[in-house]
């Protein structure tokens, strides 16, 4: 566990029980000291937690127990936020923005996604343009730093790619699909993460930015990683694109037997998503992208592997 996670929920139980810093860091170390342990510029020693403990009258174990699910039901929060923001909920976007403004967050993973989904809220309800929501995200991964960062967190890959869409700057693009594209190769540099949608997002978006490129290999090698993971978890986020994807480049490829199997998979990850809207917006793509009616395609596909049935 992280001692930036450990102090940072320390102090949420010191402000919890209106005890002021000065009192609760006397004899223990100096203020500067632990303000250093807050800012995560130095780690706290396991006996000054113990200390720290004490003078809150817990057991250092129990902490530790409380600090995890504190840390889960934070990063769940987190990850509600973000779903209203990209389902356009503003009334519980506003209400959630405010309670966490003032927010001690336990885990930074948490508060970088927070503040991730506060810019992407106000590029889309147009208070601020791509070129300063693009900005502002690079201001908080570091970006200049990330052409020589060789390891990264789900997160921080999160955000990048989110600059895919955003960044005007055409070379920057390039680096951050080429940069993702070794590090997803070798999960080794991938860094965990509590945000559960991150991974499969960021596979998303690097399967669509390659497609625009026309880069179908790579297209297929992110939606396979997409489809591996969503099966293994038995969690279908974005499991439809994966398929899509996947049957429009065996399509532009010419391979018209996987393109077929691609497409009926992602006719039965509609179906078992069942969401009306969602299974109209894919029909209107997929009669479009295909030149086709899905509807027709689906039952001759049947009728074709299913001889038998037709007699």
């Amino acid at each position: 566990m992280k001692s930036f996670e450990l102090t940072n929920y320390l102090e949420r139980l010191r402000a919890a029980r209106s005890i002021s810093q000065e009192s609760f860091t006397m004899g223990i170390t100096s203020l500067r000291q632990y303000r250093r342990y807050l800012s995560g510029e130095s780690d706290i020693p396991f006996q000054v937690i113990d200390k720290f403990c004490d003078r809150l009258g817990i057991q250092t174990i129990n902490l530790m127990r409380e600090l995890e699910t504190a840390r889960i039901d934070e990063s769940k929060d987190v990850d509600t936020f973000y779903n209203h923001v990209v389902y356009n909920n503003h009334d519980k976007v506003n209400e959630l923005r405010d309670l966490y403004a003032t927010k001690q967050f336990i885990d930074n993973e948490n508060k970088m996604l927070f503040e991730h989904a506060v810019i992407l809220y106000d590029f889309m309800t147009q208070k601020i343009n791509a070129e300063v929501a693009s900005q502002k995200n690079k201001e908080l991964i570091h970006f200049e730093k990330m052409g020589k960062q060789s390891i990264f967190s789900l997160t921080e890959m999160l955000i990048m790619t989110s600059l895919l869409d955003l960044d005007p700057i055409v070379n920057e693009k390039q680096m951050i699909a080429s940069k993702l594209k070794v590090i997803l190769n070798d999960q080794s540099l991938v860094l965990g993460s509590s945000v559960n949608f991150a991974y499969p997002l960021v596979l998303f978006r690097l399967a669509k930015f390659s497609g625009s490129n026309k880069n179908y290999s790579d297209v297929l090698n992110y939606c396979r990683m997409g489809i591996e993971h969503d099966l293994e978890i038995k969690n279908f986020y974005l499991l439809e694109y994966f398929y899509y994807y996947s049957a429009l480049s065996y399509y532009r490829l010419g391979d018209l037997e996987h393109y077929e199997s691609m497409l009926m998979r992602c006719f039965v990850a509609l179906h078992i998503d069942d969401n009306q809207k969602k299974i109209e917006k894919f029909t209107q793509m997929i009669n479009r992208d295909f030149n086709i009616s899905f509807a027709d395609f689906v039952i001759e596909h049947y009728r074709k592997n299913n001889p038998k049935s037709t007699d």
